[in-house]
């Protein structure tokens, strides 16, 4: 065992090595680094010094977009594989970097010549990730409004930042934004989903914008404008006790959200698709097949297997960002999935499974 004096704390090794905290656990989860100690106690995670070369060489490679599995083997493979690796990925980068130049250069050329905020705000954050946040997080809300609370989006502004959460039951999406000012105490009001995309256009045509909350009315202003927001007058459901009773994860599975998202977008209509993990490969099949296709994954924990709505956990990955998710994967049979993001952690989607037996909920 390590001396304890001599090891590094979570949050004083990301500032060591110039990751966030939440990276750091997302790569132990995927195994690419994992802490030299974990207090079995209280579960807080230790590092050694001597893993900052390690973390380091991840911080940089994930910086220029390079996939987990190249990374794994950069660092683990052998050394000619390793160099082919990278200057594979050099090459592909090189071409999308002159395409996304010429288009951003076109689009930008398009926009509106940006004006400066400065009156003063209830909550003051970017116009642009707030209409990020919204169309990501809106797709989980309900289609219909029999459940009225559902059929919206919640805000909830705090000193801090603001969370955007939907849900229709069957899966749930929660963003946080950071906020720059803020005045007032917390507050929270669900947008009625037919206004959304006018506060999405509203909010992304803005630098930054200023969320006011009131008692029984909400608005966006930025500029000389203000959109004001129809409401839903029903109590959303308390999505932090969702979150809290998340059991545990028993497995988990990094896989190419492209990848898995195109095999899934093929199956259509199908009632339920069985994901199986197993060493460093997810399965997928139909439910009651025997055939299936198997995608290059990193894997850990038990093998597991569980089945969704094709559609669903199609819409999930759609919504996510980055090239690769991560799926926690529980051990009971129908408890909910957390679908999330290797390069956003402030975004995190649940997926209710189906029954392999039924395909029913």
């Amino acid at each position: 065992m390590a001396d304890p004096e001599s090891l590094l704390t979570i949050g004083a090794f990301a500032r060591l090595v110039g990751l966030s905290s939440s990276a750091l656990r997302f790569y132990d989860e995927c195994g690419l680094l994992h802490p030299q100690e974990v207090d079995a106690a209280s579960g807080y995670r230790y590092y050694a010094a001597a893993q900052e070369r390690r973390a380091t060489i991840i911080s940089r490679l994930r910086r220029i977009g390079l996939p987990l599995q190249d990374i794994r083997t950069v660092l683990d493979g052998p050394p000619e594989q390793a160099r082919a690796a990278l200057r594979s990925y050099a090459e592909r980068a090189t071409g999308l970097a002159r395409t996304a130049r010429e288009t951003t250069e076109d689009v930008i050329a398009t926009l509106p010549d940006p004006q400066e905020l400065t009156r003063p705000t209830t909550v003051v954050l970017p116009g642009p990730e707030l209409a990020s946040a919204l169309r990501q997080v809106s797709p989980a809300a309900a289609a219909v409004p029999d459940i009225p609370a559902l059929h919206g989006v919640l805000l909830q502004a705090a000193a801090d930042e603001v969370t955007v959460v939907a849900s229709d039951r069957y899966w749930m999406a929660v963003r946080t934004l950071p906020v720059e000012q803020a005045s007032g105490g917390d507050r929270q009001v669900v947008v009625s989903a037919d206004a959304v995309d006018d506060a999405v256009a509203f909010a992304a045509a803005h630098d930054r914008v200023r969320l006011r909350i009131g008692e029984t009315a909400a608005q966006l202003e930025g500029d000389e404008q203000t959109l004001h927001l129809p409401l839903v007058s029903d109590q959303f459901p308390s999505y932090r006790s969702v979150l809290r009773g998340l059991p545990p994860a028993a497995g988990r599975v990094t896989v190419d959200r492209a990848r898995l998202s195109e095999e899934l977008a093929a199956l259509g209509d199908e009632d339920a698709v069985v994901l199986t993990s197993g060493h460093q490969h997810l399965d997928l099949r139909v439910d009651g097949d025997r055939h299936g296709v198997r995608l290059a994954a990193i894997c850990t924990g038990d093998p597991l297997a569980v089945a969704f709505r094709p559609a669903l956990l199609l819409g999930a990955l759609e919504v996510s960002v980055g090239p690769e998710v991560l799926l926690q994967l529980p051990a009971e049979e129908g408890r909910p999935v957390v679908v999330r993001s290797a390069d956003q952690g402030t975004f995190t989607t649940i997926v209710m499974p189906v029954r392999r037996d039924t395909g029913a909920a």
